[in-house]
């Protein structure tokens, strides 16, 4: 299995290229600059060599969900 990119875009405005082991699915937690996200929206690489898009919103007390 390859390392799969995607550039990601915070909706508290930040953005960037991040490398994952596994494919990013909605739903997905992830922890970025000692936030809290979840991952709303994915579009896969379009090939192997190209990267994929995701879209995530930070996770405050009041959003976040027991997993």
């Amino acid at each position: 299995m390859t390392d799969t990119r995607y550039l990601i875009t915070f909706d508290d405005g930040g953005a960037g290229m991040r490398t994952r082991l596994a494919p990013l699915e909605p739903g997905e937690i992830i922890h970025d600059c000692g936030e809290r996200y979840r991952v709303v929206t994915v579009e896969p690489p379009p090939s192997e060599a190209g990267f994929g898009r995701a879209w995530a919103e930070r996770e405050t007390p009041q959003t976040s969900h027991s997993v």
